[in-house]
């Protein structure tokens, strides 16, 4: 479910080239403590309050505006590029978790697979097997969030000796764009949403 190309993994690979292994991991790590927290909403019947249209308006801009604000700081970033050793300290490492934790919370994609995909699929779960089965499968999820996460940024972290300056000046470019292609992608569903209700 993780491996799939999206926002998070984007940020996370251009973190891992820009400011290192710990902030690239504190980005997934955010970004597994937003997933843990949707899937605890999910157990506590969110999942209906995120039908309602107008959340999902909400929802749709505050992850359209985070996206292209990050594809934005990433062009920027390979505009300004220059190799140079990273120094990671606790200010990195905090806006890297927070910036996960956002992209977790606020990306439409991560909402509609866990409210509609999970969702549905947990309620069968429960339906026909015992809770601590269902609480099993989920933590096993979890569990696989969290292994691609720590091997992702491992790739990232050992690849990045092999690259090139203009190689991950190129990456970081790419990164950008790909990052403001979900917004324009999240901008035309919220489109579609707002005149499906008109």
């Amino acid at each position: 479910m993780a491996a799939p190309i999206g926002p998070m993994n984007i940020e996370v690979m251009k973190r891992g080239l820009t400011q290192g292994f710990l902030a690239s991991w504190c980005v997934g790590l955010g970004g597994l403590t937003g997933d843990v927290l949707l899937l605890l909403g999910i157990y506590f019947g969110l999942g209906e309050i995120m039908q309602v249209n107008w959340i999902q308006i909400i929802m749709y801009i505050v992850g359209i505006i985070l996206l292209i604000y990050l594809g934005l700081q990433s062009i920027g970033s390979a505009l300004t590029f220059y190799l140079k050793l990273t120094t990671e300290n606790d200010m990195n490492r905090r806006s890297a978790y927070l910036t996960g934790l956002m992209i977790a919370l606020a990306n439409p994609i991560s909402l509609i697979f866990w409210f509609g995909v999970f969702g549905t699929s947990l309620n069968i779960l429960t339906s026909s097997h015992s809770v601590v089965f269902s609480l099993a499968c989920s933590f096993a999820i979890i569990l696989g969030l969290f292994l691609w996460n720590l091997n992702l940024v491992f790739t990232v972290h050992f690849s990045k000796r092999l690259m090139s300056p203009s190689v991950m000046r190129s990456s970081m470019f790419l990164a950008g764009f790909c990052l403001l292609g979900f917004a324009c992608h999240f901008t035309v569903q919220l489109y579609k949403l707002i005149i499906s209700l008109v």
